[in-house]
């Protein structure tokens, strides 16, 4: 449970603050000197000083880590918070006056017993000096700012009341002339009419007091109404985490226990079966010797029957016969071996696969977790910023002084536009982070072929006519996401069904100012969220279940981006990989935010797509008419291998992989067609090469109930064709 701070209010006294409100988190003690950064979080001027001694440019905040620029006057260019300092010197004063009442008397200068202190004298007044101050006109002016110590309980004393003992602040330049003006070009200081018209200040953006009083406050108090609204939903956020943790916990223990009991009952097949086949060869090598002993029985009747007359001629035969049988024999016992080796051979290549599947479990549950610290890290930032915030805020409302409103308000509203950006920040992908990115199927098979032909083929409903096709994905929900072109201005996002139905369709704006077409592609990401690109450089995720999408112009990052987008892939840590027409590769994260650029080797002229297969990148060079192998873990990509090409001289189209590692390639001959192609699992073989519709544009792959499927997409006839992958 957080807790909350105990807020200031119109009524508030000064001694109901808590004292934690007065103190400095550095030195733990009550503040001196108090300097409050950006964030509105307040430090002792001693304390701000060592922070941002070592510092350059910027530093961080110790309390919420919000990063703060330092002033070019150091530690004096942060705003000194007049309000708490004013507040501190009237606690000091009455927990001196408490201690002790004796005190050098600024009007006659003797030492006495005191009764009472002038704010405006700024000093303490004995009884006779006091009554002096009361009665005579020559300080009539005073007696606004006189406080009465004897009767004075700082229990009683409210924030209203303190203020309006206070002088009104002076103008900076002339002393003697109260101010009436606050500088917005200098940070809000005092200063009068005369300094604005005419002095240092003339030419300055100054407001009167009451103006920007009144103007500050009324902004404050519809940003703390938006700040009221969302509070639910803040103290919300790390319930949600604490129950994501809990999910994520039980959902490995789940997925591993079902992993290894797969794993036994495979092997226990094995085993069976390897048993199975031994005494079927067993029984065959005992019929065997069966059969041997009746012949022999029949020989020796034979011979004992025409001994001498036949005992030559069946001594041939017997010797014949033993060859032959032996020969069976040694024929039955290698089978025997094989069955032995073969057996030993699948348990250890599924012995294997177990340990790759936890290791990559492991591996996902470990990113997850990062994932949901840094959530609860923005949610305890943010919780207190909040908080800091509110108090502030109500602790200046009710201080109903002009003069404090005006220097403190600007401060406060422009930390509260980025808290509240802060609070509205949804975590759309925080409920899938309790489930591993891994695939829930323990692949036990040998190698994998592609059925002879397909298995189905279905219109993709609700993509309308014009309309095209250019990227397919699946999902781990069992729907299909296709997206491409709807017109000159607008790309389609379809969700659909193993049937073709359409789940949910929206339609998006491309980038405006674009000379390029929106044809969009895209790659599936988590369980409900697919990462999607369109030609007009613009890079997006997309919920597959609510429709929401969040997009940035890549032209807007930083770097230098050559062309147009044009293809789109993920890897198992939720990293987003996007290239076009030129040879850079932008790596994003799950949030969107850049991190770095991959620069394919020169080799590759024209990548058309990719897909992460292990720790590489599988380039489709178009215009070089050649699939490679590249790394990727460092800036400039190297080249691992080349795939070999099939017998025509066609371009490489689409690319995908499937559980198993193995690689499937789409390549393009405008005049010829297409063909579908199956590489060994590490792309040094081609294995099959089968013809394809003439229209097929993009492939992927699914998990299914009856197995994994690899999917064709047709761009302009808009049809999905479904193969099978067979264990061989």
């Amino acid at each position: 449970m957080v807790r909350r701070n105990r807020m200031a209010s119109s009524s508030t006294n000064v001694g109901d603050i808590e004292d934690r409100f007065f103190q400095c988190s550095l030195c733990l003690e009550t503040l001196k000197d108090p300097k409050a950064l950006p964030c509105l979080h307040r430090y002792c001027r001693k304390c701000m000083q060592m922070v941002i001694r070592k510092k350059k440019g910027t530093f961080n905040c110790p309390l919420c880590n919000e990063e703060c620029v330092i002033p070019p006057e150091g530690v004096d260019g942060f705003r000194t918070d007049f309000l708490i300092k004013s507040v501190l010197e009237c606690l000091q004063l009455q927990n001196t006056f408490q201690k002790d009442n004796v005190r050098r008397c600024h009007g006659c200068e003797e030492t006495k017993m005191v009764t009472s202190y002038c704010f405006k004298c700024t000093g303490f007044l004995c009884q006779q000096c006091s009554q002096f101050h009361l009665s005579n006109k020559m300080v009539q002016d005073h007696l606004p700012h006189l406080l009465n110590l004897q009767t004075i309980d700082v229990r009683s004393l409210t924030l209203e009341k303190l203020t309006s003992l206070t002088e009104d602040p002076r103008c900076t330049i002339h002393i003697k002339h109260m101010a009436q003006m606050c500088c917005e070009t200098c940070g809000n200081i005092p200063t009068c009419v005369a300094c604005c018209s005419f002095g240092e200040h003339k030419g300055h953006v100054a407001h009167e007091v009451k103006i920007l009083a009144k103007c500050e406050g009324e902004k404050l108090k519809k940003m703390m109404s938006e700040l009221v609204r969302c509070r639910d939903d803040l103290y919300e956020l790390p319930k949600r985490v604490d129950e994501v943790r809990q999910a994520l916990e039980a959902n490995i223990t789940e997925q591993l226990e079902k992993a290894r009991s797969e794993h036994k009952r495979a092997s226990e097949r094995i085993l069976k079966k390897a048993e199975e086949d031994k005494a079927v060869l067993e029984k065959q090598r005992k019929e065997i010797i069966k059969r041997k002993n009746f012949f022999f029985y029949q020989v020796h009747r034979e011979l004992e029957e025409e001994m001498k007359k036949l005992k030559a001629k069946y001594d041939k035969i017997l010797k014949e016969k033993e060859q032959n049988y032996c020969v069976e024999e040694e024929k039955v016992a290698t089978q025997t071996g094989v069955v032995d080796k073969e057996s030993s051979a699948v348990l250890e290549e599924l012995n294997d696969k177990l340990r790759s599947y936890e290791e990559r479990v492991k591996a996902s549950r470990v990113d997850n977790e990062k994932r949901i610290t840094e959530v609860a890290d923005h949610s305890t930032h943010t919780i207190n910023r909040y908080e800091n915030f509110t108090a502030t805020a109500k602790t200046v409302q009710a201080s109903h002084d002009e003069w404090t409103e005006a220097q403190c308000l600007p401060a406060i509203t422009a930390a509260g536009e980025t808290l509240i950006e802060d609070v509205k920040k949804e975590f759309c992908d925080l409920e899938s982070l309790s489930k591993t990115s891994v695939r829930d199927t323990l692949m036990l098979s040998g190698r994998v072929g592609i059925t002879g032909s397909h298995e189905s083929v279905v219109d993709i409903k609700g993509v309308g006519s014009g309309w095209y096709v250019h990227g397919i994905t699946g999902g781990s929900d069992g729907n299909i996401v296709v997206t491409g072109y709807a017109d000159d201005d607008k790309s389609h996002i379809t969700v659909i069904n193993r049937e073709g139905g359409v789940v949910r369709q929206d339609q998006i704006n491309k980038v405006p100012g674009s000379g390029y077409p929106p044809y969009r592609y895209c790659h599936s990401l988590s369980e409900h969220l697919t990462a999607t690109v369109c030609q007009s450089n613009q890079v997006g995720l997309y919920d597959n279940r609510s429709g929401k999408y969040v997009s940035k112009n890549i032209q807007d990052i930083n770097i230098n981006w050559p062309g147009c987008a044009m293809f789109v892939c993920t890897d198992r840590r939720n990293n987003i990989y996007v290239g076009g027409s030129g040879r850079d590769v932008l790596v994003f994260d799950d949030q969107l935010n850049y991190h770095r650029t991959i620069k394919l080797p020169g080799v590759i002229h024209r990548p058309r797509d990719i897909a992460v297969h292990e720790d590489h990148l599988i380039v489709c060079d178009w215009e070089g008419k050649r699939p490679y192998t590249v790394t990727m873990q460092r800036e400039e990509a190297k080249v691992v291998h080349q795939l070999p090409k099939p017998d025509v001289d066609w371009h490489p189209l689409s690319v995908c992989t499937d559980s198993s590692q193995y690689i499937y390639m789409l390549w393009c001959e405008p005049r010829d067609g297409c063909i579908l192609t199956q590489y060994s699992q590490d792309g040094r073989q081609l294995l099959t090469t089968g013809k394809v519709d003439d229209d097929a544009w993009c492939i992927t792959t699914i998990i299914t109930d009856e197995g994994e499927k690899l999917l064709v997409g047709t761009w302009g006839s808009k049809k999905m064709y479904t193969f099978g992958l067979l264990d061989e």
